[in-house]
C-alpha cells in the first residue's frame, strides 16, 4: 500500500470518528429535549385532559386521555368562580399598566446604570444585586405601614407606585438586564450621536431605545407572568379587590354547595382554572418569543 493510500486511510478514519462524536452528541441532546419537553409539557396535557372529563370519566377505568363524556362544563363553573369578565379585564388591566411602568422604569435605570459611570452608579447597582439576592418578604412589613399610613390600601395605588419606582417583585432583576443589554451595546453609536449634535436624552431616545427593543419586550413578559400570577402583594395591597391570582383559591375551597362540588369536580374545576389562568400566558409567548429568544441571545452577562 503506497504512503499516500495510507494517509488517504488516516485522513477518513479521522473523518469517520468526528462524525460519529457529532451525531453521538446530537442524539443525546435530541434525547434530552424530549425529555425536557415531555416533563414540561406532560402535566399541562393532563390539566387538558381533565378539564373537559366528566366525574364518570374519572371512575371508569377504560379512560386514560380521551374522555368518553367531553364537557365543557367545567370551564363554565370555574370561569364563575374566577369572577368572570369583570376579574379576568380588572386583572388584565392591572397587569398590563404594572408591566408597562417596570418596562419603562427600568430602561431609564439600567442605561444610567449602564452607560453614566461615576460612584454613585456603582453603589447603586451594589443596592441593584442586593435586592436582587434578598427576599422579598423582607420589606412586607415596611411597605404595608406605608400604604396604610397613606390610606392607600385596597387601591391600584401600591401596585402602580412600586412598578413605577422599580422596587416591585423582581424589578431589581428587570434593572440588571437592562443595564447588562446596554453595557453590551456599542459606544460608536452614543459618540457619533454627540458628534452630530444630539443630548444624552435624544441618543437615548433615537438611538439606544430602538435597539433595546427585544430586551424590553422580554421584560415585559416576565412582568406580566409574575403580576399576573401574583398572589404575594396583591393579598396583601388589595386585599378587597378581586384578581385572577386571589380568586383562584375559590376553585378549591368554595364547598358550599355539596351536590355540585364533590371531591372529584373541585379537581376537574381545578383543572379547567389553571388552563383558563395559563391560556393567556401562552398566547403572550407565542406573539413574543422571537423577540425573547433574540433578546436573551443578544444580552448576555457583559461585564
Amino acid at each position: 500500500m503506497s504512503t499516500l493510500a495510507k494517509k488517504d486511510k488516516r485522513i477518513d478514519k479521522v473523518r469517520l470518528k468526528k462524525y460519529s462524536l457529532r451525531y453521538s452528541i446530537s442524539v443525546v441532546r435530541l434525547i434530552f429535549l424530549i425529555g425536557m419537553t415531555f416533563i414540561v409539557l406532560f402535566p399541562l396535557f393532563q390539566k387538558i385532559v381533565f378539564s373537559v372529563m366528566t366525574s364518570k370519566d374519572l371512575y371508569d377505568a377504560t379512560v386514560s386521555y380521551i374522555p368518553k363524556h367531553f364537557t365543557t362544563d367545567n370551564y363554565a363553573e370555574a370561569w364563575r368562580k374566577l369572577g368572570g369578565l369583570t376579574v379576568f379585564l380588572r386583572t388584565l388591566g392591572l397587569t398590563i399598566a404594572c408591566s408597562l411602568l417596570n418596562v419603562a422604569c427600568a430602561t431609564l435605570v439600567g442605561y444610567g446604570l449602564a452607560r453614566f459611570k461615576s460612584k454613585v452608579t456603582d453603589t447603586l447597582f451594589l443596592v441593584v444585586i442586593l435586592a436582587l439576592v434578598l427576599p422579598s418578604d423582607l420589606l412586607f412589613t415596611t411597605r404595608y405601614m406605608m400604604m396604610v399610613s397613606a390610606n392607600l390600601l385596597d387601591t391600584w395605588v401600591p401596585m402602580l407606585l412600586f412598578s413605577a419606582t422599580c422596587t416591585g417583585f423582581k424589578a431589581s432583576l428587570y434593572i440588571f438586564l437592562m443595564r447588562q443589554f446596554f453595557k453590551g451595546q456599542p459606544h460608536a453609536l452614543e459618540e457619533a450621536a454627540y458628534v452630530d449634535g444630539a443630548g444624552p436624552l435624544k441618543t437615548f431616545i433615537n438611538i439606544m431605545l430602538p435597539g433595546a427593543v427585544p430586551m424590553m419586550i422580554t421584560i415585559f413578559l416576565f412582568s406580566f407572568v409574575w403580576q399576573w400570577l401574583d398572589s404575594s402583594y396583591t393579598t396583601i395591597f388589595m386585599r378587597k379587590i378581586d384578581l385572577i391570582s386571589t380568586t383562584y383559591s375559590k376553585l378549591t375551597f368554595d364547598v358550599s354547595d355539596s351536590s355540585v362540588f364533590s371531591s372529584l369536580n373541585i379537581s376537574l374545576t381545578k383543572a379547567a382554572g389553571i388552563i383558563i389562568i395559563v391560556s393567556p400566558l401562552v398566547l403572550l409567548y407565542a406573539f413574543t418569543q422571537r423577540y425573547f429568544v433574540e433578546s436573551i441571545s443578544r444580552s448576555g452577562l457583559v461585564g
